[in-house]
């Protein structure tokens, strides 16, 4: 007479074992790879605050109206208001904040900061800090041309735990917007 065996359920704790050890060998190799360097972060951090820029700017010129991007350098923020009735001055209200909804205000990622690090300053900046810009702001008239005319300044963008990754947003006077890399090796901008 033959014995009939029970189909098994389930897993060994041996298996479940081998298992989880070889997930967790395999996370351990994949994991770095996925980090992005702080370098990668802090420019994708300014090309981000050169678009919203160029966005800020787009709606001074379409709307017809004064727009003013506000940078709170403690805070690790930065905010657009737009004249939203017409009286030609912005009073940094929350009704200004949402006149340009594509924007807002904006936190910069973390431990990414308005700061120099070790980088020497963008060639033609026009002065210390880490935004050059008159009051940490830049106003821009209904022609999207900083305001007052011949405005200019830089926001620079540090990684806090590498002060090697550096970039920079220079503002030209005519109301343009670059994306600056520093390279410590090359103790240069690019």
């Amino acid at each position: 007479m033959m014995s009939r065996s029970r189909p098994r359920n389930g897993f060994t704790l041996v298996e479940l074992i081998l298992v989880l050890t070889l997930i967790s060998v395999m996370t351990s190799i994949i994991m770095p790879t996925l980090r992005i360097p702080p370098s990668r972060e802090v420019h994708n951090a300014a090309h981000m605050l050169a678009t919203q820029l160029e966005l800020a700017r787009a709606d001074a010129m379409g709307e017809r109206r004064l727009v003013r991007v506000q940078f709170d350098v403690a805070g690790g923020t930065y905010t657009a208001y737009a004249d939203h009735d017409g009286d030609d001055s912005i009073s940094v209200a929350t009704a200004e904040i949402s006149a340009i909804a594509e924007f807002g205000a904006r936190s910069l990622p973390d431990l990414v900061r308005f700061n120099r690090g070790s980088a020497s300053a963008v060639p033609g900046d026009p002065g210390p800090g880490a935004v050059t810009l008159p009051s940490n702001q830049l106003e821009l008239n209904d022609q999207g041309i900083p305001d007052p005319w011949g405005t200019m300044g830089t926001i620079y963008i540090s990684h806090a735990r590498d002060s090697d990754a550096v970039s920079a947003v220079s503002v030209s006077s005519a109301g343009s917007f670059k994306a600056w890399r520093w390279r410590a090796e090359e103790s240069a901008w690019r």
